[in-house]
């Protein structure tokens, strides 16, 4: 169990955590004014979280499309990163690059049930990665198509925070991105406590969201521009400063808005 918690007694609604099986996976996510190669970053990712050994799995845009390549194949091979996880990271340049390093206790077997998975709506094609646990989440039914084929936990949240960012927006059309997230996030949590933290991003924001892990960020200057990066792995993956973000105790957990090199909102919600 994440650190923050240990020794403490975990409930969210009606549902004690401390029954609640974690998986321990960790994300990645680079997001930058212009299309950026994250080679010096993605495999240090990789090797910091060798310890997640059931899959890994890259999202990023290129012409407005979204890509996902996935394996389920260890990230590690002895000591050397998977070839195919160094060689996206060497060739992939995106203005965001999202990773996922999967557990044994997020899914399947198959590469299609590991994260990042990709649904097209408001217009935009998002990609989504989360790490966390909830008893429940995987009896969501979806009324929306398509249905994310995995019978994982991942894609339910996914579709979940979809259909209701779409039923709110029907409503509410004036409403900020982030307020409806923020109030789909406050539904999703009633409906289905749990353990949650992912990102969801399309080709120009990056929401992050977590009410467990920490995450660490580092904001680094480049000749041709900034970058910012985020991770929930908690080893730097660099030698220069990294802020240390964690949910305050009392909060539901912390939502952070991304553009381009700049954190636009970080709240506890």
């Amino acid at each position: 169990m994440d650190p923050i918690f240990e020794g403490k007694s975990l409930r969210l609604g009606n549902t004690d955590l401390n029954t609640v099986v974690i998986d321990m996976c960790d994300i990645f996510a680079l997001s930058a004014g212009y299309n950026y190669i994250a080679k010096d970053y993605l495999p240090v990712f990789a090797e910091k979280a060798k310890q997640n050994m059931n899959g890994w799995g890259i999202g990023f845009f290129r012409n407005g499309s979204a890509f996902v390549e996935k394996s389920s194949e260890q990230v590690m091979i002895g000591d050397q990163v998977h070839e195919s996880f160094q060689r996206l990271a060497r060739v992939i340049d995106s203005r965001i690059i999202v990773s996922h390093i999967s557990c044994p206790l997020s899914g399947g077997s198959h590469s299609a049930h590991n994260n990042p998975f990709s649904l097209s709506f408001l217009d935009h094609t998002w990609i989504f990665v989360n790490l966390g646990k909830s008893q429940n989440i995987g009896q969501y039914q979806t009324v929306n198509e398509p249905r994310l084929e995995p019978e994982v936990n991942a894609a339910r949240i996914f579709e979940y925070l979809r259909d209701h960012l779409l039923g709110r927006i029907k409503s509410y059309p004036y409403g900020s991105l982030y307020g409806t997230l923020r109030d789909v996030i406050r539904e999703l949590l009633s409906d289905y406590p749990g353990f949650y933290t992912f990102f969801l991003t399309n080709e120009s924001v990056l929401f992050g969201f977590s009410n467990f892990r920490r995450f660490l960020l580092m904001k680094k200057t480049k000749t041709i521009g900034d970058i910012l990066i985020v991770t929930s792995v908690e080893e730097r993956l660099s030698p220069e400063g990294w802020i240390t973000l964690e949910p305050a105790k009392d909060s539901l957990g912390k939502l952070m808005v991304i553009a381009g090199p700049d954190v636009l909102y970080l709240s506890d919600i």
